[in-house]
Formats: C-alpha cells, structure tokens, sequence
C-alpha cells in the first residue's frame, strides 16, 4: 500500500510537470482576445516571484504572533472589502449555458413549471437551475427586482468557504506562520476567484469542495461522539451536492471512497464510513432528482444527448476534444434515443481508427493542453457582456486582460512549482496529500482522457494547487547567502531584457477596434429572432462605455427594405436605407456621447426579422420581467488607427518596481518583532 501511494504522488508530480512545462512554453491563445508575453519572460517572472517568496518567507516567520495575527486578519478583511466592491461594480448578464439557466430559473421562481427545450437536451444543468430559482424567489420575495450583486455576494461567500477551509488545513499541517498569510495573500490577488464568483453558473458551487470535505475531515478527526457523525455526514453531503450539480464531481467521490478504503485499512477508520459515502451519494442524487420532478421537469430519452455524445465530442481533433456544436446537432437531430447512441458510437469508433494510435497520443496531448497551460481556468472567456462594469475597465478592457492574465500565468506556475515539491518530497503517507493526488489524477484523467475538456473543468483543483504549491513554497530550501549577489546582477539584466521583451509584445499586438457595447444572447442552442412588419418601427436606446463609430446588427433575413437612422440625444448622426444585409454593418461620424440611439423602420412590403434573445429579465438593467421580453442582437464599435496594446511607461512602472522588489527580498533583513 504504501508503494501505491507514493506511485499516486509522483503521477500526480508528474501531470503538474507537463503543466508547467506546458503553462510557461505553450499557453493556450485561442481563448478570448489575450495577449501572452514570451516564454523566456514569463520563466523569469517565476523565477523573480520565487526569490520574493524566499526573501518574505524569511520575514514573515521573524514576526511576532500579535503582529502575524494582525497582518492576517487585516488580509482577510482586505478580501472580504475588495470582493464586496467587485460584486456591487461588476454584473454578468449571463451568456450561453448560464443565460438559458437564469432565464429558466426566473421562470421557476415566478410559479412557471414549464421547461426550455434546452433542458431536455442538458439535463445536467437541471439541478443548478433548481438552486439558482430558490435563490431568486428568495430575493423575489423580499422585493429584489434584481438580485444579481446579492447573488454575486453568495457566489463569493461560498468560494470564501474555500480559504477558511485552507486555513484550517494548514494549521492542520503546522505551517501556520507564514502559511496561513501565503494562503490569504494569494487568494487575495488570484483572479479567477473574483471571476467566478461573477458566474452564475455551477463553476464557482464546486470550486471550493475538494477542500471544505478535507478540512471537515480534520475537524472530524479532532473530535468524537455526535460532533465528529455531524462534521462526517457534512462533509459527505457537500460531496453528494457537488456530484448532483456537476458530474465530473464522482472524481471527487471517488477520491474519498479510496482515501476512507485506505484509512481503513490502517485501522484509523470504521467500514461504516464507506456505507455512509454510498448512502449520501444516494439520498443527493435521488433527492435532486425528486425536486425536479416537483417543478414540472419531465427528462426525455428521445431529446437528451446520451453520455456517449461527449465522448464523441471529446474525440474531435479539430476543437482538441473541446465542445462541438457541429457534433451536439448532428446527434441531437437523430429521432430516437437508440439512433443518437448509434451515431455517437460510430462518432467514437471512425476518430479513433482515423487518429489511430500516434494520432490520439497526439489529441490527448491537446486535450491536456487546453486542461492544464492556462492559470486563469477560463476566467477571462467567462464574461463579454455586463449588465454593470466601470466605464476604465470596459474602455481599457484589452490592456486590463494583458496585465491579469500575466500575473495569473505567473502565480501559477510558481504554485505548481511548490506542489511538485510537496508532492515529490513526501515520504509517508498523508490522508490530506493523498486526497489531493487523488483529485489531480482523476480529474485529469477524467477529462483529458474521456470526457469533453475546457479549462475551467480544472477549477476545483486550484485551491488544490494553492494548498499543495503554499506548502512547497513554506518548505524549500532558503537561499544560501553567497548566491545572493549573484542573483542581483542577474536580476538587473533581466529586468531590462523584460522590458524590451514586454514592449515589443505591446507594439506586435495593436488594438484597432473596441467594442463599447453588445446584446449577444439569442445565437447559442437555438437562434431567435424578432419580426419587423411593413411600416413597422423598433427603436433601441443604448447605453456605450466610450465612443463609437460603427453599429452592427444580425438580420436573420436577408431581403426587404429598412430605414436606420442613428442619433444621440443631441443630433441624428446618419439615416440610411437598403436591404437588412446592406445594413448589417454602418459606420457614422464618431461620437462620445454615453447613448445610441437606434431607430430601425421597415419600409418595405415584406416582413424581416432580426436576431434577438427573448429573455425573462432586461438585458441592459438586468431587471427581472413578469412576461418574456425580445432584446435584439448588436454590437457598437469604436474603430481607430492601431495603437499599443498597453503603454511604455506602464511597462517600465511595473518592472522597475518588480527589480526593487526582488533586489529587497534578496538583501533585506529585518529584525524580529
């Protein structure tokens, strides 16, 4: 047994090697509109971080217990003011899969027991539906007409769940000081937390599982009698919830049963704790199950995708095993549930003969690299459009993204760096290490070997990576005092190499367009679309984040005739007439004005029809409506000459203080408290 474990260590190693590897040489850019800097600077970077957190390390550990204990509860009254500004400042309209489950889920709380057709083709995404509905009648109920910044408070709440169970698990593991500060520090400045706790969608539920179950495991441990039955059936409820709500959540299940098999086995445990885990994963299952049936939600055989289809999906070399909405309809539009199993096998078996053995080698390494090479787990393709941002990040949205996503690349590597140590030096068994192996083996496994891949399917194992990569950091080796000088020159020359790296990356990526308004719900699943009669008038009021010149609308047909006329409050812009498809896109004198107004006649005899989302809540205000409402489809553009993508100043600011930064941590040493 013991050899087992280890094995399941050094796997796991081994999978955040290739991470790494991948993470600093290959990250992934077909993500959103990000901009990387070169591999050789971000490996310095690393390196840079790691002497900042060798020369904190030894700060941090000369401080007092009153001065530790202030600075950490001043952290986290940091992250609790931040988050709280983060909600109320920034509000996600919804788009894709979490729009159809707000849409469905106001409908619910509203007293409506009829299901969107999309929820007999996902089925998965009933259970989350059915939460997200009793959190909106609860806010209904006490007169929120737009609960969403109270909603993004829970979703961060909930996700904070995850740094008080980090907390307990270090203290649990003896590295209190300066662990614990580690751990609230990077939790402070990691983005994806603050990314998806704006998601309304099942990512941030799961995020923190993985270590809220380990921490009540150790609380359990600490007790007995009636309190350590309570912390147990806890811990497995909030795993049965995670499955019922996500179902690449059984890696976690399973990683329990095997880590209760285990202590068992070493006699610290009762068999009737693995009864318990079989018992819990029913009753949530089951229950979810009995409450959808409640709510009017009949699942449908003959329309549900069968498991097989994302098998099939997660086998398409094109997309590198990411979804396929090519594949989905070419399944879904088979008339029996036996025809769609048919053709998802025949999917399956035609791929892997066609990729043979070398080719899916291949895939599955593609599928590795979308899983594991970006440290922002998806959290800058999660949100295009608001209901609420600040006017400086929707105006500088690109050089925003540029700037985070660089730091997250960073502290990511760094923290898989400090989990390949912790993973690596162990040498006896640890029920809390094991689990996490355990977690980072299946999910990957799960994933890039079977399932359809993206990268924010890796999202519960990133407190796992915080966990793990804190303790490596808090156990390496300090720095030997005749390298220091060394490693200051070094600093100084690659700091300038950074620099002109970094510029030359700005200058290689211009931006010449900003899009400073959209509505771009209506196209996924099933493309809806609004009729215009003869004579008939729509007029649309919209509110931009800058200038603009340009507006684009979706006609969903092409003939007929159409009057556009364009204005802000002050003046008519342009006015022009022709078909829907001449005026897909019109341009018209730049103006600064905070307001569009749209104003689109059908002059024509016959009807036309444009994109539109119908939609149970307002999607500008995000106000929750008592009758579906048509928002039509646009996008309004400021496009201008090519500019850098951040400016040189900037750039320099931001080095110059990394080298002060890294030159204190290598020759400061202060005094104890």
């Amino acid at each position: 047994m013991p050899r087992v474990i280890k094995a399941v260590n050094w796997l796991a190693a081994g999978i955040l090697c290739w991470a790494g590897l991948l993470a600093a040489l290959q990250p992934i850019h077909f993500f959103a509109d990000q901009d990387w800097v070169q591999p050789a600077v971000m490996v310095l970077l690393v390196l840079a971080l790691l002497v900042v957190l060798n020369g904190l390390r030894q700060w941090v550990t000369r401080w007092s217990a009153l001065t530790y204990r202030r600075a950490l509860i001043g952290v986290v009254l940091l992250i609790g003011v931040i988050q709280l500004i983060v909600a109320w400042q920034f509000v996600d309209v919804g788009r894709a899969d979490a729009y159809f489950v707000r849409n469905q889920a106001i409908a619910l709380a509203q007293g409506s027991h009829h299901w969107n057709d999309y929820f007999l083709v996902y089925p998965n995404n009933v259970n989350f539906t059915l939460l997200e509905a009793a959190l909106i009648k609860l806010g209904l109920s006490l007169g929120l007409q737009t609960p969403w910044v109270v909603l993004n408070i829970g979703r961060l709440l909930w996700l904070d769940t995850g740094l008080a169970a980090g907390l307990v698990i270090i203290k649990h593991w003896q590295h209190w000081q300066p662990g614990a500060l580690a751990l609230a520090v990077t939790w402070l400045l990691s983005v994806p937390v603050e990314a998806f706790g704006l998601f309304a969608y099942t990512d941030a539920l799961v995020m923190p599982l993985t270590v809220d179950v380990l921490a009540l495991a150790y609380l359990a441990k600490q007790t007995h009698g009636w309190r350590q039955l309570v912390l147990g059936w806890l811990g497995l409820g909030i795993v049965a919830l995670g499955v019922a709500m996500k179902a690449n959540l059984i890696v976690l299940w399973i990683a329990l049963v095997l880590s209760l098999s285990v202590g068992c086995w070493r006699k610290q445990l009762t068999w009737t704790w693995l009864i318990r885990a079989v018992v819990a994963l029913g009753i949530g299952v089951l229950g979810m199950q009995l409450w959808a049936h409640q709510s009017g939600y009949q699942k449908q055989a003959t329309v549900a995708l069968p498991t097989t289809s994302w098998l099939a999906m997660s086998l398409n070399p094109k997309l590198a095993g990411q979804y396929n909405a090519a594949d989905m309809q070419l399944i879904q539009q088979q008339p029996s549930a036996v025809e769609k199993q048919q053709v998802a096998r025949t999917l399956i078996e035609q791929r892997l003969t066609k990729m043979g053995l070398w080719g899916s080698l291949t895939h599955l390494f593609a599928k590795f690299r979308v899983f594991w090479a970006t440290g922002d787990f998806d959290s800058f393709k999660l949100t295009t459009q608001w209901l609420h941002a600040p006017t400086w990040y929707l105006q500088g949205q690109r050089t925003w993204q540029f700037w985070l996503v660089t730091g997250t690349q960073v502290g990511f590597l760094a923290l898989l760096l400090g989990s390949i140590w912790t993973l690596v030096t162990q040498t006896h068994y640890r029920f809390g290490i094991g689990l996490l192996a355990l977690m980072i083996v299946g999910l990957t496994l799960f994933h890039v070997g079977l399932w359809e891949v993206e990268a924010r399917y890796a999202l519960p194992l990133l407190p796992v990576l915080m966990l793990l990569g804190i303790n490596g950091w808090v156990t390496m080796p300090g720095w030997q005092p005749r390298r220091r000088k060394l490693a200051s020159y070094l600093a100084g020359w690659l700091t300038l190499f950074s620099f002109f790296s970094i510029l030359q990356t700005s200058q290689n990526s211009p931006q010449t367009t900003q899009i400073v308004a959209r509505q771009g719900n209506g196209a996924y699943f099933t493309a809806t679309s609004q009729a215009l009669q003869p004579g008939q008038t729509k007029t649309l009021i919209i509110p931009t984040s800058g200038a603009s010149n340009q507006v684009q609308l979706l006609p969903a047909t092409k003939k007929g005739r159409v009057r556009l006329t364009i204005s802000t409050p002050q003046k008519t812009l342009r006015q022009v007439t022709g078909t829907p498809n001449q005026l897909a896109q019109v341009t018209y004198p730049r103006t600064t004005q905070h307001q569009m107004r749209l104003r689109l006649k059908n002059v024509g005899q016959s009807v036309v029809s444009y994109s539109a989302a119908n939609a149970n809540y307002q999607q500008i205000t995000g106000q929750i409506l008592k009758r579906p409402q048509a928002s039509w489809r646009y996008y309004l553009v400021n496009t201008h000459a090519a500019v850098n993508l951040t400016r040189t100043s900037t750039i320099g600011l931001i080095l110059v203080t990394g080298l002060i930064t890294v030159l204190i941590s290598l020759w400061y040493r202060p005094r104890a408290d």
